[in-house]
């Protein structure tokens, strides 16, 4: 987390946080997701608190419309290297929400670079990602 900021902030585009994510393939059966991992923020809207993330995995070749890190991406970013992030599909929650894990110092675990954060966003809305609402 940035110095100056508190851990109610909104995040920023291209921050990485630790989410319980809720595929959209698993939300037909359930409304928790299987397990925590870190998602890239794409939007966080201020007036409403609205937060849209992305997941990311390590399994990216078995997600169709994954975008691959680079290992130098990944590891700036905090990130596995092997790691993908999947455009086609996010969740939406407003902040703070219940399923976000704090660390450390807040819930910022690390930041996408801008020129990479803004092809994961171009590829999400070329995709025509899939919204789950998690409220």
């Amino acid at each position: 987390m940035a110095a100056g900021t508190t851990k109610t902030d909104l995040p920023r585009r291209g921050d990485i946080l630790r989410y319980v994510y809720l595929f959209h393939r698993e939300s037909r059966d359930r409304d928790e997701g299987v397990k925590e991992r870190p998602v890239v923020v794409i939007d966080a809207d201020l007036a409403t608190r609205r937060v849209a993330v992305l997941a990311v995995t390590t399994k990216g070749e078995r997600s169709p419309g994954a975008i691959a890190l680079p290992d130098a991406v990944a590891s700036a970013a905090g990130l596995s290297r092997g790691s993908s992030v999947v455009v086609n599909e996010y969740n939406v929650f407003t902040w703070l929400g219940y399923d976000i894990r704090p660390i450390a110092n807040g819930f910022v675990a690390g930041r996408l670079p801008p020129g990479f954060a803004h092809k994961v966003l171009t590829a999400a809305a070329t995709a025509g990602a899939v919204a789950v609402d998690r409220d």
